[in-house]
């Protein structure tokens, strides 16, 4: 099975999206906005070289982007939930745990709206492809085939999905409190592997919506509803 034509087209058209990023960013920071967060041609480059990831996914028994045995709600619907799910719990948590005092300005994992949808909508692009669309078809396609001979190897997609999803919830590990650090942990590393899952079954599309559902009310919503209340 090989990625389809649309589906390179699809993923042709995120890594412009990342370019208006880009670009809409350099505007506003050479506008004056202060404290604006850049989205760099190092995080351009890494999404375009993504399409290697999406070139190998169907290669290696991943469900090609536009697959048509995926219906809309697998792609897109249920995992917007998962991440909305994932997003509203660590409001919960930011809001009632780790800072109940009232927000008084944009925190460091906001942006200012609508800037923060472009951001964020490419950051979670870039979070994607760096931990799952290039290295898991990667090491697949090379490992299962010159070393198990089977680049489709079940056993070895749950190791590297296992692996690779530890990676994030290491690197932002809230540490304020034993409690925090288990449930920074269990939180970022479910999100992550269930990400995987959802790529493989259901195409890269639908791991993404996870994570883009997340951003959505964690970074953009929440940012937003701070940004009108000052």
């Amino acid at each position: 099975m090989t990625a389809s034509r649309s589906s390179l087209q699809i993923y042709a058209g995120l890594i412009g999206f990342c370019l208006i990023t880009l670009g809409l960013g350099r505007y506003l920071d050479s506008q004056g906005v202060a404290n604006l967060r850049q989205f760099g041609w190092d995080g351009v480059g890494l999404v375009a070289l993504g399409t290697v990831g999406v070139w190998l996914a169907p290669r290696t028994g991943f469900a090609d982007l536009l697959d048509r045995r995926v219906t809309n709600w697998q792609r897109l619907g249920r995992p917007l939930v998962v991440g909305l799910i994932f997003a509203l719990a660590d409001v919960l948590v930011f809001v009632w745990v780790i800072h109940p005092e009232p927000v008084t300005a944009l925190m460091p994992f906001m942006q200012p709206f609508p800037y923060s949808i472009l951001l964020y909508g490419s950051g979670a692009l870039y979070v994607d492809v760096l931990y799952r669309l290039l290295p898991i078809p990667v090491l697949m396609w090379l490992v299962g085939r010159y070393a198990l001979h089977n680049p489709r190897h079940t056993g070895l997609f749950w190791l590297l999905a296992g692996l690779s999803s530890l990676v994030e919830p290491l690197e932002q590990l809230i540490t304020d409190s034993p409690a925090l650090i288990a449930y920074s942990f269990a939180s970022g590393y479910l999100m992550n592997l269930l990400q995987a899952y959802f790529f493989r079954k259901y195409g890269f599309l639908a791991g993404l919506m996870i994570r883009l559902g997340h951003y959505a009310l964690w970074h953009v919503g929440f940012g937003l509803w701070v940004e009108l209340r000052l």
